[in-house]
């Protein structure tokens, strides 16, 4: 009797030990997650250090779903010492070709798993993962929120096949309570960071369309001036200033290009011309050039291709004309299109897009009052190149 009764102070001193070591647990746990934020996964990982170490596990680790379920992912993960990593291995693994692991999980119930080679034979495509990984046992709880599978908590060991007691189940399925919540607070934070942003890049876009309307509205208030008509007869002025002027008008729309390359000749002479006009022809043409790179952007984003999106200036001296090239990556034009694209109210744009009037308004300022030379042409991208010639020199009669 003396024996039994010193088995049972033994195992009663156990119980209090081990159940010392779960309070430690669940309240070192919990005081890392109760006040966690976005962009603090480290407490995460953490968190999967307690918990791999006080049930000497090989592996703790985090998987969430995605994509209505068809992808899972291993977020956080931990790893005892001397033990490699899987996180990088197990990114995008289709749900489909783990149909007894999913299954289990959505029906909400336990994977406990003494030992991988005695895994059932609809478990195959499971076992054949584990084994890549030297995983001999593992216990798997899934993350439930609002009765919703988000993911799922798990323990490896790959030493050896071990026999995952009541208390390990239980401190694990706390823990998954746990972090089943904070995933869905952090992703309600999240969501709720994009809905901030969101607004706050509209009200920049609002300020910007502000700022656009007042420097248009200045571009007109210069053209009805008494100081404007003075000038109405032409002044020297530097080309690529003007370039530099209209890109910073159309600043917001530019954001639609990966590349603005600007290939402008330092050596140009100053060009008699009004600058107002000239920054009319350039305008009608950028813009032009933003709304093909939209609409190809849009026809590329059912595909899922990956675009790049340029935009390319050049100007140059050729005998006594400058020359002003701008070419795109936009949609380009057929040799039909491009034979009208200088008529009056043409348009590929619809009704609601365009007049037809923006190229024609280019056409009629460069050739009939500047005595120079407009032509359209393929760009290097297949997109649209415009060619611009003016004299340097104008009659005075303009």
């Amino acid at each position: 009797m003396v024996k039994n009764n010193n088995l049972e102070d033994i195992s009663y001193e156990k119980c209090i030990k081990e159940a010392k070591i779960f309070l430690e647990v669940f309240s070192s746990i919990s005081s890392k997650l109760i006040n966690i934020k976005l962009g603090e996964d480290y407490l995460i990982e953490k968190c999967l250090e307690e918990l791999g170490e006080n049930t000497d596990s090989s592996r703790a680790y985090v998987f969430l779903f995605r994509d209505d379920f068809k992808y899972m992912d291993n977020v956080y993960e931990w790893c005892a010492k001397g033990v490699s990593s899987e996180k990088d291995n197990l990114q995008d693994l289709k749900t489909k070709f783990f149909p007894w692991w999913f299954k289990k999980l959505k029906d909400n119930k336990s994977i406990i798993v003494s030992n991988v080679e005695h895994m059932p034979e609809e478990a195959e495509t499971e076992k054949e993962t584990l084994f890549k990984q030297n995983v001999k046992s593992l216990i798997v709880l899934p993350l439930i929120y609002n009765d919703n599978l988000i993911g799922y908590l798990g323990l490896d060991n790959i030493f050896e096949n071990k026999i995952w007691d009541k208390d390990c189940e239980f401190l694990l399925k706390i823990t998954a309570e746990m972090f089943s919540s904070i995933f869905s607070k952090l992703e309600y934070e999240k969501q709720f960071q994009s809905i901030v942003k969101a607004l706050d890049d509209k009200e920049k876009h609002i300020e910007g369309l502000n700022s656009q309307i007042l420097k248009q509205n200045e571009i007109i208030k210069l053209m009805q001036s008494k100081e404007l008509s003075k000038l109405v007869g032409l002044n020297e002025e530097n080309f690529n200033e003007i370039i530099y002027y209209v890109l910073n008008i159309l600043s917001l729309d530019m954001k639609i290009f990966d590349e603005v390359e600007l290939e402008l000749s330092k050596d140009l002479p100053s060009i008699l011309c009004n600058k107002i006009e000239i920054s009319q022809v350039l305008l009608n043409i950028i813009k032009n050039a933003i709304y093909e790179i939209r609409k190809k952007i849009e026809l590329h984003s059912q595909t899922g291709q990956t675009i790049s999106n340029n935009l390319k200036i050049k100007t140059y001296k050729e005998n006594m004309y400058l020359v002003c090239e701008v070419e795109d990556s936009g949609m380009g034009f057929s040799e039909e299109v491009k034979c009208k694209l200088f008529e009056p109210f043409f348009t590929t744009k619809g009704l609601v897009a365009g007049t037809g009037l923006g190229l024609t308004i280019a056409y009629d300022i460069v050739t009939n009052k500047y005595n120079g030379l407009i032509t359209a042409s393929e760009s290097q991208w297949q997109g649209a190149k415009f060619t611009i010639k003016l004299p340097f020199q104008q009659k005075d009669s303009y």
